[in-house]
């Protein structure tokens, strides 16, 4: 971990950090797309194969009964059940906000509107490889129901074939009935071809590591897939005000994500670069996922001096980061300028972390620089929208010559005799 200044940095040590060299999943791909078609031909008994193989799946149903998940409901301990049913009425009130609203207007060509219809059935990648996230559970499902899906199904990795209480409380909470013990590339496979006994999804969504984005991006023409992710990063954008403490503290809370994870400080201060970067190295000796965290910092953690605010601002956008954290004396004047970022987190007080449990904003967010032309999980991301046209007998004759025109200069008669016979211009 070392200071690099950005007006005298070699191209090649910028391109590196933009262009998040390590983090691709590539290799991952051959081998996903040998479980990919083993569970489409294969149907259970290979997805249940996989399971055990990978996963150390031992008997019974891949498919949690109601019983365990209310049994795990009440194993769970009260405090957490509280935490997750006040970040669900925070999840709710944030993506309650975000429907979209069907209309309907009338002009002298005829009747026009569109309708917001709601997928029918989608399935939920939850991880649980090194740790459980119950809260995934709330951020794809809360929003799902909030768009009016009837139909979720949560696929996780189970540990022995069994989930974690948390996650299936978390599942309960959100009425979620239907839950799978098996992850990976595997469940991918069984949500978009479906199997004997799992019906076939519209859409995948969730977070998960390289064997299930390589899967999404398989089966991305069989069925809708959010997006494809990559490890989890954070970019922070701060000046000499910011507590260099603080700053490492989220840095260390993305780096404690995996190995390959990113976290960046971007700053104006040369103070606060090296302090940040000695408090980040205290933390991560001391870490509770030492391993994790001290492996992802040799290769993820950059410390970046700039300029300004202004070039700050500049960098971030080049590198559109999953998370955007600004810490400086008046965070509110950056926002204007930011294009490009998954989320963004204003001031001192606004760590991330925050955004990944109960603020109420999505934390299934675009990575690996997709956040340029992406966005987070949103209502939106469940929902169909559908124009409906009727064209008047008046508007019919007015438009039919305009339809036959671009028709024939696009070299399509059909569609202008189509017109034109509605409108009567042309007969048998």
């Amino acid at each position: 971990m070392a200071v690099m200044d950005l007006s005298k940095a070699a191209p090649d040590s910028v391109a590196a950090i933009l262009s998040r060299r390590g983090g691709g999943f590539s290799r991952a791909v051959a081998g996903a797309r040998r479980t990919v078609e083993g569970v489409r031909r294969g149907g259970d008994a290979a997805l249940r194969s996989y399971a055990v193989e990978f996963e150390g799946f031992v008997g019974g149903s891949l498919r949690v009964t109601d019983d365990e998940i209310q049994v795990a409901s009440e194993r769970t301990p009260a405090k957490v059940m509280s935490a997750l049913r006040t970040a669900k009425r925070r999840i709710e009130g944030f993506h309650r906000r975000q429907r979209l609203e069907e209309f309907e207007f009338r002009d002298s060509m005829g009747r026009y509107g569109q309708r917001v219809v709601p997928l029918d059935r989608v399935g939920v990648y939850v991880p649980g490889g090194t740790a459980a996230y119950p809260s995934s559970v709330l951020m794809a499902c809360v929003p799902a129901r909030i768009a009016g899906v009837r139909e979720v199904a949560i696929f996780t990795p189970g540990r022995g074939g069994k989930v974690g209480d948390a996650t299936l409380a978390a599942a309960g909470i959100c009425g979620v009935e239907e839950v799978y013990a098996v992850g990976g590339a595997q469940s991918v496979a069984a949500m978009a071809y479906g199997t004997e006994t799992i019906r076939k999804v519209q859409k995948i969504v969730g977070p998960g590591g390289a064997y299930v984005t390589a899967a999404k991006q398989l089966v991305r023409n069989e069925c809708e897939i959010d997006s494809i992710a990559g490890p989890s990063e954070v970019l922070i954008v701060a000046d000499r005000t910011a507590d260099p403490w603080l700053v490492a503290c989220d840095m260390l809370a993305q780096l404690e994500h995996d190995a390959l994870a990113k976290a960046i400080l971007v700053t104006d201060s040369m103070d606060l670069a090296a302090s940040a970067e000695r408090d980040l190295a205290a933390l991560v000796s001391s870490a509770d996922r030492r391993d994790v965290a001290s492996s992802a910092a040799e290769r993820g953690a950059s410390f970046v001096l700039v300029r300004d605010m202004d070039e700050a601002i500049g960098f971030s956008n080049r590198y559109a980061p999953e998370h955007l954290l600004i810490d400086t004396a008046d965070p509110w004047s950056l926002l204007d300028g930011v294009r490009s970022a998954g989320s963004v987190f204003l001031g001192r007080h606004s760590s991330v972390a925050f955004g990944d449990y109960c603020s109420g904003t999505n934390h299934i967010l675009p990575t690996n620089g997709t956040a340029a032309a992406s966005s987070a999980l949103s209502v939106y991301d469940f929902i169909k929208v559908m124009p409906y046209q009727e064209m008047s007998e008046a508007g019919a004759y007015a438009m039919s010559r305009v339809v036959a025109t671009l028709a024939s200069a696009e070299g399509l008669p059909g569609h202008a005799q189509a017109a034109l016979a509605r409108a009567g211009r042309v007969t048998r």
